[in-house]
């Protein structure tokens, strides 16, 4: 097993989603508004806050991945209603542009930040994100410093994600001060080692195991041994960040999902369909491919599946109450099925077999990928500590849990040569088990 672990900063510059870019589509649907481009990484976290503005306001709801339900019933968000509280709204938007995971628990990462004391105020920089009604490790609300004395913030039931004036939030709380988590460069931003700016968000292998790609949430794509590259999202301005690469079936192209459900196309893949420019309830946070590759499962976190091309709906828990949200799909080509994994490791599987999961166990970190064995007989999932579950016939050959990891893993990818996996870092860092190593970014 080899880690390679860099630090790295992504730059988002948030405008109108490219609609169709050759034979990258992403559906019929009508640009948003162009924002302006993001100068500082700073200005891109106010500038993911700010398209969340009118979300619903939801305790416990949202996190790194976008707006969810938090399964509390109060004023302005009910069963099936997707939002942020204040916390995970700051989550979403440092992620999205830095990689980094703030913790929910209302602690701090050791070390990670540059503390803006609540004296300072006139330090403030668009893009810190404020704290409130307690101090930095014990607080009550938080937000993301827009400038010009406002902040980006969910402040609490029947009030929508909104702009709100620091005067405002100090008649309400105690100002406990603000942390940087960004840096304050303004040109491109530095590549990792495979020349891919941060932060990855997936990994998909190619189908015999000799290479694999990684993309972030820019929609780049770096590639390692035998993948080959067949073109990348590079330079292109994104309603909503990229949140996986698919390979195809025979392994000459790939699709990149975004959250909003756009799919942008590469190499032999085909464009059946997207829910880009369609209102969705929850984020789209992982897509699969059928046997053939004439087809698709896209699904949210809310558990909505929508399917396209030859891709089969076999079901989903769009309607259903579910304690976590859902962060990954896989399909069993076997049967045509398909498995949906949560956060806590639930499974539920649609015309697939059930083979086991996590569900009724307290886990230390979140699930967040899923990937089947290569003869669809089990799966297996990771957790953003590298923690490996293995089910079915997938069998367990190590993982980095207990571990202390630069960056989270957010995905992992099966070796169906070996029986083995590859787990990937926010950092572009990979962890290979059982599988040959070949190269990180």
């Amino acid at each position: 097993m080899r880690r390679t672990a860099l630090a790295v900063v992504l730059l988002l510059s948030l405008s109108g989603l490219a609609l169709s870019l050759g034979t990258h589509a992403a559906g019929a649907a009508t640009p948003a508004p162009a924002l302006v481009p993001a100068a500082t990484q700073g200005a891109a976290i106010v500038a993911v806050a700010a398209s969340q503005a009118g979300v619903p306001y939801c305790d416990d709801g949202g996190g790194i991945n976008g707006p969810s339900n938090g399964n509390i019933v109060e004023t302005g968000c009910g069963k099936g209603v997707a939002g942020f509280d204040c916390m995970s709204l700051a989550q979403y938007a440092v992620y999205q542009v830095t990689g980094i995971t703030l913790p929910s628990d209302g602690s701090q990462l050791s070390g990670v930040g540059t503390v803006i004391p609540a004296s300072d105020t006139a330090d403030l920089q668009p893009g810190d994100v404020t704290f409130w009604g307690g101090s930095l490790d014990s607080f009550k609300h938080s937000g993301v410093y827009a400038g010009n004395g406002e902040v980006w913030d969910a402040v609490g039931p029947g009030i929508p994600v909104q702009l709100h004036t620091l005067a405002y939030l100090e008649n309400i709380y105690t100002y406990d001060g603000a942390i940087r988590y960004w840096t304050t460069s303004t040109t491109t931003p530095p590549l990792t080692a495979g020349g891919l700016p941060g932060p990855v968000v997936g990994v998909a292998s190619t189908p015999k195991g000799s290479g694999y790609w990684l993309t972030n949430a820019a929609g780049d794509v770096s590639t390692h041994g035998s993948a080959v590259s067949y073109g990348s999202l590079s330079g292109t301005t994104l309603q909503a960040p990229i949140t996986h690469i698919v390979s195809t079936p025979d392994g000459k192209g790939y699709w990149l999902v975004a959250a909003d459900g756009g799919i942008f196309t590469f190499g032999d893949a085909g464009f059946f369909g997207s829910m880009g420019g369609k209102k969705l309830n929850a984020p789209v946070v992982d897509m699969a491919p059928t046997a053939d590759g004439n087809g698709y499962w896209l699904v949210a976190s809310d558990g909505g599946v929508f399917a396209f091309g030859d891709a089969t709906f076999q079901g989903s828990m769009g309607a259903v109450h579910l304690n976590k949200p859902v962060v990954g799909i896989a399909a069993d080509d076997a049967t045509g099925g398909y498995w949906l994994v949560a956060s806590d490791g639930g499974i539920f599987s649609f015309g697939a077999p059930f083979y086991g999961s996590t569900g009724n166990l307290a886990l230390r970190k979140p699930v967040n990928g899923m990937t089947p064995t290569g003869d669809d007989g089990g799966y297996l999932f990771v957790a953003s500590d590298g923690g490996i579950f293995t089910f079915g016939d997938a069998t367990f050959q190590g993982s980095e849990g207990g571990a202390t990891l630069d960056a989270p893993i957010v995905g992992t990818a099966f070796d169906s040569a070996t029986g083995g996996y590859w787990l990937v870092g926010s950092d572009g860092g990979i962890f290979s088990f059982g599988a040959p190593f070949f190269g990180a970014d």
